[in-house]
Order: C-alpha cells, then sequence, then structure tokens
C-alpha cells in the first residue's frame, strides 16, 4: 500500500510545501507597478496635474473655445517648435519668449511688473484680452466651447514707464480688414475690433499689423532695435550695456485665437508673428497660465523633479529600483525563523522520541513497538489468536516467517543500535505484509 502523507493539527499536509500566492515574477510586477504610480502621483501633483483640466472656456493657451488660443500652440508645435503650457510661477522668469494672456481683470501693476522684468531676461508676447464668454449649452458642444457675449470695453498696461490703451470699434456692420507682413484679410468678428487706443503714449507702439484707417492691431514696443531684422536694444542706462529684448503687444486677439486662425492668412500671419516676436533665440516658447488663475505654487515636490535636484532624485529611484533587484535575486530562500514548539502529531512523536532518546530508555520501546505491529499484523491477516499462544506462533502458522522473525528481533534486541536497527527491519518486514 502507499504511504498517506501526515496532516498536522491545522489540518494542512506536512508532506508537501504550500505554494505562494504570487510567483517571483507576479510580486515583482506589482511591486514594479506600485512604485511608478506612487512617483507618477508625486510628478502630477508636484507639477499640478492633478488640479483638473485647464479647459475652462477661458482665453489662454488650454483653451478649446473661440477665444482659446490652444489652436496657436498646436500649430506651433506641428512646425517643430517646443511649446510649455506653464503653471509654475517661477517660470515667468525664464530666458526664451514668453506668451502672456491676460484676463481684462487681471492687477495692471502685477503685469507690467512681470514685463519689466523679463527686459533683460527673455522676449515677451502679451495678448490684450477681449471677450466675455459662457460656456455653450448646445447639444452637440464639446468641453470647452463658449459662446461670445460680447467686448471686454477698453484695457492698458504700462511698459517701460509708457501707457499703451486697447480700445474697442464696436457697432461695426461689417468684419474689418487686415494687413500686414505681406499679407491682407478680413477680422471674423462683425462686432467689435480692438486696437492700439490714441490715448497711449505717441510712438509707443511700432505697427506690424493694422486696419484699413491705419490703426495698430499687433505691433512692439518701439525701442532702437528692430525686431524684424532680430536686433536688441542696448540699455543706455546699463553701464555694461545689457541687452534689453523687446516686448510684442497683439491688441485683437483674433489675429491669433483659435476663432482668428479658422482663416488661413490669418494663421499664417499669426505664425510670423510669433516667430517675430522670439527675436531669434532658440529656447521653448511658454504660454502662461498662472494670469488665469491656473498656477501651481512652488514646493518640495516641484522641485523635487526639477534641475539640479532633479539628479538626486532619479540617483534615488535608480538606489531604490537596485535594492529592489537584489531583494528579488538573492541567493536563496528567505530564512524563517522556527517556533518553539511545532504543532501536529508528528512532532508530538518526535518530542517524545527525543525525551527517550536523551534518557537512555530505549528498552521501553521494544514491546510496545513488537505487540502493536504484532497485534496489526494478526488482524489485518484475519487472524483468529489461540488463548496462551504468542502473536509471533500465529503469524507462524499463517506462513508470516519474516515477520514473526523480525518482532522475536526486536524483542531481543540489546543497545540503541541493535534496537533502531530491528526496529527498521520489522517496519520494512510489516510494509512487505502490507503488500
Amino acid at each position: 500500500m502507499a504511504a498517506v502523507p501526515t496532516q498536522g493539527a491545522s489540518g494542512g499536509a506536512t508532506g508537501g510545501a504550500s505554494r505562494a500566492a504570487f510567483g517571483k515574477r507576479g510580486t515583482l510586477a506589482l511591486v514594479g507597478f506600485a512604485v511608478i504610480a506612487f512617483v507618477a502621483f508625486l510628478y502630477l501633483t508636484g507639477q499640478g496635474g492633478l488640479s483638473g483640466s485647464a479647459n475652462n472656456g477661458r482665453a489662454h493657451a488650454a483653451g478649446t473655445g473661440l477665444n482659446g488660443f490652444v489652436g496657436l500652440t498646436r500649430m506651433l508645435e506641428a512646425d517643430d517648435v517646443s511649446v510649455i503650457r506653464s503653471r509654475d510661477r517661477g517660470a515667468l522668469d525664464t530666458p526664451g519668449l514668453l506668451v502672456l494672456t491676460p484676463p481684462s481683470e487681471v492687477d495692471g501693476e502685477e503685469l507690467s511688473g512681470i514685463v519689466d522684468r523679463r527686459r533683460t531676461i527673455g522676449p515677451t508676447m502679451i495678448i490684450a484680452p477681449k471677450w466675455f464668454a459662457m460656456p455653450a449649452q448646445e447639444r452637440a458642444a464639446k468641453r470647452g466651447w463658449v459662446r461670445l457675449t460680447g467686448a471686454s470695453g477698453d484695457w492698458e498696461i504700462e511698459i517701460a514707464g509708457r501707457t499703451i490703451e486697447v480700445a474697442g470699434e464696436t457697432d461695426r456692420k461689417s468684419a474689418a480688414r487686415w494687413e500686414g507682413l505681406g499679407r491682407e484679410g478680413t477680422m471674423p468678428s462683425e462686432q467689435t475690433l480692438s486696437m492700439v487706443g490714441s490715448d497711449s503714449a505717441p510712438g509707443a507702439i511700432a505697427p506690424l499689423v493694422t486696419d484699413a484707417q491705419g490703426n495698430i492691431l499687433a505691433g512692439y514696443l518701439a525701442d532702437d532695435g528692430s525686431y524684424l531684422d532680430g536686433d536688441l536694444y542696448l540699455d543706455p542706462d546699463s553701464d555694461d550695456a545689457t541687452a534689453v529684448y523687446g516686448v510684442m503687444l497683439v491688441a485683437e486677439p483674433d489675429l491669433v485665437n483659435n476663432w482668428g486662425l479658422a482663416d488661413r492668412t490669418r494663421a499664417a500671419a499669426a505664425r510670423e508673428l510669433v516667430a517675430i516676436a522670439r527675436q531669434g533665440t532658440e529656447e521653448s516658447v511658454r504660454f502662461d497660465l498662472t494670469l488665469n488663475g491656473l498656477g501651481g505654487s512652488r514646493n518640495l515636490l516641484t522641485l523635487a523633479f526639477e534641475p539640479p535636484f532633479l539628479a538626486a532624485t532619479l540617483t534615488l529611484l535608480l538606489a531604490l529600483a537596485i535594492a529592489m533587484w537584489r531583494a528579488f535575486n538573492r541567493f536563496g530562500p528567505s530564512l524563517r525563523p522556527a517556533p518553539d514548539i511545532a504543532p501536529g502529531k508528528s512532532q508530538l512523536v518526535a518530542n517524545g522520541a527525543q525525551v527517550i532518546g536523551r534518557s537512555g530508555r530505549w528498552h521501553l520501546l521494544r514491546d510496545p513497538y513488537a505487540n502493536l505491529v504484532a497485534t496489526r499484523a494478526v488482524r489485518r491477516l484475519g487472524l483468529r489468536e489461540t488463548p496462551g499462544q504468542s502473536a509471533e506462533e500465529t503469524l507462524h502458522e499463517r506462513g508470516e516467517h519474516d515477520l514473526a522473525n523480525a518482532i522475536t528481533a526486536l524483542r531481543n534486541a540489546r543497545g540503541r543500535a541493535e534496537t533502531l536497527r530491528a526496529a527498521r527491519g520489522l517496519r520494512a518486514s510489516e510494509r512487505t505484509t502490507q503488500q
């Protein structure tokens, strides 16, 4: 008969090892996914990526409505221009072209301070506010689409001590014409047209795009340098003749917003306006979202993913990856501390055997084990014991001479080694009898 594995007190088989719920590869995949998800969560939290969609119907670089500028960003990206939609106030002082799309309620002093501070850092392009808008309620309307309800009216900004006004001409009967940069066409709106107002500082803005009456729709701050030639203005008040970058003002946002880019000619003009505003700089074009209420404050998570701290963050992540890899590829299985008293019948028998072994009372095992095996064999063979006759004699009569002799040998054994040898022989004879 085949041996049956014994069961411990807990009911589990001790003859086989229990399998883990997950293998090494499965566990590694779960841990790796958790680490990647956690790092992504930290990165998105630091960069403001968990603050919701910026497509809220306002006039900024993430807006997909008529008044938004997402079309301008995508057009530049299609031209292989690096574009950044920035929610970081600290990035306002970054080199490269900064595009500001302030709302009509922006703090004028704050905006002027940003522009003046950037004069020695990089060029700035300001797109003036114009439209009041509300979310479109039509069934087919998509997220971010708007319905224009009117123009915001006059607006002004102070740049380098010069006040520049943006005024609106309303109640027009037809779309105004525009011309400049070797192109011309009509504006999309028949309601209002925004232009540099007559109350602005005389000669403050050099024209790039005008309407049919010569009113400036887009231009640059008149300095000693020329935007068209890519020259820089040298600050006469600086001892080291520091180069000063220019400022471009787009008074009519319909030249560059999503509504305006629906026309191929206006889109080509918008592309050239951005190219002129960059003044030959090769850095990314950064569209600011902070003035539109979509900024995020700098914190430790933000700094962790920005140079020079990015190197330390990557080093830490690499060290964690190496430690995890070593933990999954160490030599041999981990050591588990064994309990002081293991459960189960097998352990109970082992403990009893150790007590007998330590005491040296081997003779106490011979007769009980011999009687147990003899009785079990007689019952299994279906024999009937005759009164006054031993089990060994009964087995002899049945022809089980090997088993009977093994029982007798165990009873007559002396010493530890002989007792163990006789017990093993008896166990082997019993198995032969079972078969």
